[in-house]
């Protein structure tokens, strides 16, 4: 009854020695700077739309009517707590605060 459980053993170290050396990082091939920095791209390869900023989204979004609104966004009271500014939310109807 013994004999099974140690060859079961000895067979999972042996599993687990040979994944261990499997996994080792292959040598990894250094380069210089100027290699390197060849195989960057430069702004002159990428496309005209990536090197745009990406179009600023104002951070005051208050709001009095919903006219002041960009599309698809409604004029609503954010919060119940007193003092709160309306703001301009992507939401199908205002949420319901006192």
């Amino acid at each position: 009854m013994r004999t099974p459980r140690i060859l079961l053993l000895i067979a999972l170290c042996s599993l687990f020695a040979v994944a261990a050396g499997l996994a080792q990082a292959p040598q990894s091939v250094s380069l210089t700077t100027a290699e390197f920095l060849a195989t960057l791209a430069s702004p002159s390869d990428l496309p005209a739309a990536d090197l745009l900023p990406p179009a600023p989204r104002f951070l005051s979004t208050t709001c009095q009517t919903n006219a002041d609104c960009a599309r698809g966004e409604l004029c609503c009271y954010p919060c119940g707590i007193p003092d709160c500014n309306f703001v301009c939310m992507r939401v199908k109807r205002c949420p319901l605060f006192p």
